[in-house]
């Protein structure tokens, strides 16, 4: 407990020294109304709790104060993780936060307060209850796949845009892991379309469906989903369109997440 409160605070201490430095006088923005509840007495944690800082949204505010409270399983880093680094943590419950010096490059963010505000948004929305357990179940039968032998058959061929999508989905998305899935399925559409020279928009021609077909049936396979789901794993889509589908291939992920967690 004393190693997660001592990381939160060096993370409100980082967020603070970066808000004034970036706002000047105007780093303070009034007293929270009401106040965030803070066990933790460390300085800069209630300072977080009490007062809003500029471009410190309280979502943001909450994590860290969480964080301080023992409440929240991150890992403090001085660098930026890699995306494989990141789909570890998340297949284990966890996540990481970042708190970066003026020499390291944080693009697409602004800088360095912007890159670590940007984890901890990402770190509420892995921690939200309704989905907490069956991001884990996504993310760990992610990680499982990508090990296997039947998933670099299924990737091979594929472009540079393909891995970088995948890191997308892997280290950069946070919600329901039926949107997470959905992203994921349109991702591997595209790069079939492109591996097969295809159209890059409108309906799959003959040529692409069934080449998207058997990436597809590769890819639970992979993702080792249950054989009775998978006629569910192929209905979902980012359209939201087959929601009693969704709920069993929720439940499923549901299943895996819990397994992760009561074994950690």
């Amino acid at each position: 407990m004393a190693g997660r409160e001592e990381d939160a605070e060096r993370a409100c201490a980082y967020i603070v020294a970066q808000v004034k430095r970036a706002s000047g006088h105007r780093w303070k923005q009034g007293r929270w109304s009401p106040a965030l509840a803070c066990a933790s007495q460390a300085p800069s944690a209630r300072l977080v709790a009490e007062w809003r800082l500029r471009k410190v949204e309280r979502v943001v505010a909450a994590s860290l104060v969480a964080w301080a409270d023992g409440a929240r399983d991150v890992d403090l880093l001085d660098r930026v993780p890699t995306a494989e680094e990141v789909l570890a943590l998340q297949a284990r419950g966890r996540r990481c936060v970042s708190l970066l010096d003026d020499v390291t490059r944080t693009a697409p963010h602004a800088d360095g307060l912007a890159f670590c505000l940007h984890d901890l948004c990402h770190l509420e929305k892995f921690v939200d209850p309704e989905h907490h357990r069956a991001q884990v179940g996504f993310f760990a039968s992610l990680e499982r796949a990508m090990r296997t032998e039947a998933w670099r058959g299924l990737v091979r061929g594929f472009d540079d845009a393909w891995a970088r999508d995948l890191e997308h989905v892997a280290a950069d998305m946070n919600g329901s892991p039926i949107f997470l899935f959905a992203a994921l399925k349109m991702k591997l559409k595209m790069a079939v379309r492109r591996r097969v020279g295809g159209a890059c928009t409108g309906p799959l021609d003959a040529r692409e469906a069934l080449a998207f077909g058997e990436a597809l049936d590769a890819m639970i396979d992979a993702l080792a989903i249950d054989a009775a789901l998978e006629d569910d794993a192929r209905a979902v889509s980012t359209r939201r369109d087959a929601h009693d589908a969704a709920v069993r291939l929720c439940d499923h992920f549901e299943r895996v997440g819990g397994d992760v967690l009561g074994a950690a």
